[in-house]
């Protein structure tokens, strides 16, 4: 089958996210959501204090490094999803240059968030801040920074 890319520039390559991937993000945001204790009625607000607690702990913690990738998927997917809900982002596959992976991309395209790398490096590298809470927040005003081209990468 043949990838739907969109190729802007030599180093930006975006596409739609296939039925089996979006169904795949969904099923691992529930599964987060599961295992957080988090339901529907939930506001984002307290899912986010959940998901930065959730990073603390695990943080905090040895876990083996299977384990973090797959942490990474379901707390990035239920992020990702948070993001998309709250601010009308949409989920696309995003390379450019040495990056790529599952975003959820502001409206303008203009930029874009790697939620499960994101999540990963916060899980594995000591020196990044939790700052899942703080990067949410600026999400709803970063349409209004002048960036240029499109997909910039932020976390």
């Amino acid at each position: 089958m043949q990838e739907n890319w969109v190729v802007y520039q030599d180093d930006l390559k975006v596409r739609e996210l296939k039925r089996d991937e979006m169904d795949e993000i969904k099923q691992l945001s529930e599964l987060c959501k599961g295992k957080l204790n988090l339901t529907d009625s939930d506001d984002d607000l307290k899912s986010l204090d959940t998901i930065k607690l959730a990073l603390g702990n695990y943080r905090d913690n040895e876990i083996k490094d299977d384990e973090v990738v797959e942490i990474a998927f379901e707390i990035g997917s239920l992020y990702g999803t948070i993001i998309e809900k709250e601010y009308g982002w949409k989920w696309m596959h995003v390379e450019k240059n040495d990056n790529k992976g599952y975003c959820v991309v502001s409206e303008d395209n203009k930029f874009c968030c790697p939620v499960h790398n994101y999540i990963y490096t916060i899980l594995t590298d000591i020196d990044k801040s939790n700052n899942v809470k703080l990067l949410f927040n600026m999400l709803e005003v970063i349409h209004k920074e002048k960036a240029n081209g499109l997909y910039n990468f932020i976390s």
